[in-house]
C-alpha cells in the first residue's frame, strides 16, 4: 500500500490570511469539481448526491476514469474513497491547528492492482501521486487566496463608494440585473433604480461611515456586520447597527440585502 502524509501552512507572508472557514470553502469547491485544482485530472461530474454531506463524483485521473464517494464533515475533512478503477483506496484533505497556525494535510492510502506492496512500480507510482497531490494543495490554496483577495477588493469599493455617497461609483458598482432590499423599503432592480433611491436617501443625511464588526464568506456572498455612523443634516451623530448579505457577480455585486432599523436617524 502507499501511504502518505503531508501538512502544508495555510498563511504565508505576504499572502491573503485565510480562516479555517475559507479554506473549507475552497475545499468543497474542489469536491465539488476538482479541475481548477488538480492539473492531472481531466474529468470532474457529480453523479449522484446522498445528503447534504455525501455524493459520489467520476472522475478522470491520469487516464483512467473511476468514481469516488466524497464525504465532508463541515469545517474538518474531505475523505475521498475509491470504488472502482485500478488504484484503491483512501484520500483525505484535512484542516488542522498547529503551533504554526492552521495547516492543510493531505493523506492517502492506495493500493496498485496487481502489483505487491513495495515494487518497484507501486513506489513509482506513488512518487508520482505525491507530486500530484501536492501540486493540488498548493493549487486549492492559491485559487482560495484568489477569491479572498478578490472578494476583499469588491467590498472596500463598493463601501467605499457608499460612505463617500459617489453615485456615480456606487451605481456602476451593480451588475445589468443587480437587486437591492435595503431595510423595508421595496425591491430595487437594475443600476438606475438601485442608484434612484439610494441617492435619494443619501440626500436626507449629512455623511455616513460603515465599521465593519465581522464578516462570514462562503462561495456565493458574504455576510458582513457592521455599525454605521450617520452625521444627520442637524450636524447630530445617530450610530446604527447593519448587516448586509452581499452577493458578488464577477468584479460587481448582484444583490445586496440591508438589514437595518433607519427610524433613530429621523427621530427627533
Amino acid at each position: 500500500m502507499i501511504k502518505v502524509s503531508r501538512r502544508i501552512p495555510v498563511n504565508e507572508a505576504g499572502q491573503p490570511r485565510l480562516s479555517r472557514a475559507d479554506v473549507w470553502q475552497g475545499l468543497v469547491m474542489k469536491a465539488d469539481n476538482a479541475l481548477p485544482f488538480v492539473p492531472a485530472m481531466t474529468h470532474c461530474q457529480v453523479l449522484e448526491r446522498k445528503g447534504s454531506n455525501v455524493f459520489v463524483r467520476e472522475i478522470e485521473f491520469r487516464g483512467e476514469r473511476c468514481r469516488e464517494r466524497v464525504t465532508l464533515q463541515p469545517q474538518q475533512r474531505v475523505t475521498f474513497e475509491r470504488l472502482d478503477g485500478s488504484v484503491l483506496g483512501t484520500i483525505l484533505n484535512e484542516i488542522e491547528d498547529g503551533d504554526d497556525g492552521l495547516g492543510l494535510r493531505f493523506s492517502f492510502g492506495l493500493t496498485l492492482a496487481g502489483e505487491a506492496d513495495g515494487s518497484p512500480a507501486e513506489v513509482a507510482y506513488g512518487a508520482v501521486v505525491e507530486k500530484d497531490y501536492l501540486k493540488a494543495v498548493d493549487a486549492t490554496l492559491a485559487a482560495i487566496r484568489r477569491m479572498k483577495s478578490d472578494r476583499d477588493v469588491l467590498i472596500k469599493r463598493y463601501f467605499d463608494a457608499v460612505d463617500s455617497m459617489d453615485l456615480e461609483s456606487f451605481k456602476a458598482m451593480h451588475s445589468d440585473n443587480a437587486r437591492l432590499v435595503f431595510a423595508n423599503a421595496p425591491v430595487l432592480q437594475g443600476p438606475e433604480q438601485i442608484a434612484g433611491a439610494i441617492g435619494q436617501f443619501w440626500s436626507t443625511v449629512g455623511g455616513l461611515k460603515h465599521n465593519f464588526v465581522n464578516r462570514w464568506d462562503n462561495p456565493q456572498e458574504s455576510i458582513i456586520e457592521a455599525v454605521v455612523d450617520y452625521r444627520r443634516k442637524d450636524g447630530r451623530s445617530v450610530t446604527l447597527p447593519c448587516v448586509s448579505i452581499l452577493r458578488p457577480e464577477g468584479d460587481k455585486v448582484g444583490e445586496l440585502r440591508v438589514f437595518i432599523d433607519v427610524a433613530p436617524l429621523y427621530a427627533d
